[in-house]
């Protein structure tokens, strides 16, 4: 029975999600001008969809690859950030490969185009305030961590009574064994963003027409919002595993300390936030804008 709950979870998780994004889609129809060659735009489209695609696969079976890695647990961890970071590579690839103005006759147009021009507010903000929880909660939990019977260092939490008679040394507790190897992924996945970012505002537009113009700005957004999606997920489905067995350590020491209880509940309450973020950015990841001709 152990794994049927885990597995129906995440059934209904995905549920939710893909209701989430047909609402999201509902809600994002933009009106463009009519006419244009809109050929080039078509082509664009195409290739950046395969590239993600291709891109989300390899994320997923280097994911698949990671988790069978345990690594007292570090791979199962790190499983999430991998899939994000294939899907970053898979987005970058498809923006590398638009294509570019061709034909006889070329303009370039005399705008200033910027990253937030095009991210989308709620999810970037969202985002920073994942990243900014995870590390200061990597950070206490590195502080306080102590090494286990081997001599690793960074996987227990140690408690002593108050009477300083018992000791108690309880894991694993995501302390700097597990730390390290979480920041370094997702300080990989930031910069990647950010390239990924970079290329969807710096890349040249395929028509200088109004409908063109208009619905490049549709794929643009919605580049830079697939961008948001996959680091937020690389951000919140791992806080969410950290705090959920950070919890369970502390719960298990509340005999040592009276505080653990209530920074377990606090553990728990951050577990559901970063849940209900990746719910959100998987939605993110499913939907997409309509667009219509006005």
């Amino acid at each position: 029975m152990g794994p049927v709950i885990p597995l129906t979870l995440a059934v209904l998780l995905m549920l939710v999600a893909a209701l989430l994004a047909v609402l999201i889609s509902l809600s994002r129809v933009v009106s463009v001008p009519a006419g244009g060659d809109l050929s080039v735009l078509r082509v664009t489209t195409t290739r950046l969809l395969w590239a993600r695609l291709a891109g989300l696969a390899a994320g997923l079976a280097a994911s698949w690859f990671v988790s069978s890695w345990n690594g007292l647990g570090r791979g199962p961890m790190l499983a999430a950030p991998v899939l994000g970071i294939g899907l970053l590579l898979g987005t970058l690839a498809g923006e590398l490969a638009a294509p570019r103005p061709h034909g006889p006759i070329r303009g370039a147009s005399l705008e200033i185009r910027r990253a937030r021009d095009y991210l989308p507010g709620f999810s970037a903000r969202l985002a920073g305030a994942l990243t900014l929880v995870t590390v200061l909660l990597l950070s206490v939990t590195s502080v306080t961590a102590s090494a286990d019977d081997l001599g690793r260092a960074g996987r227990e939490l140690a408690m002593t009574s108050p009477d300083g008679t018992v000791r108690s040394v309880t894991g694993p507790w995501p302390g700097w064994f597990y730390a390290w190897p979480m920041l370094a992924v997702l300080a990989t996945a930031f910069l990647l963003s950010a390239l990924v970012v970079h290329r969807v505002v710096q890349r040249g537009r395929p028509g200088l027409d109004a409908a063109a113009r208009a619905v490049d700005d549709v794929q643009r957004a919605h580049s830079a919002r697939v961008v948001t999606a996959a680091y937020g997920l690389c951000v919140a489905l791992p806080l969410a595993g950290v705090a959920v067995v950070a919890a369970g350590v502390l719960f298990r020491q509340s005999d040592f300390a009276g505080w653990t209880t209530p920074a377990a509940f606090g553990l728990l309450g951050i577990a559901v936030f970063a849940a209900g973020s990746a719910i959100w950015y998987l939605a993110e990841l499913l939907s997409r804008p309509i667009i219509r001709a006005s």
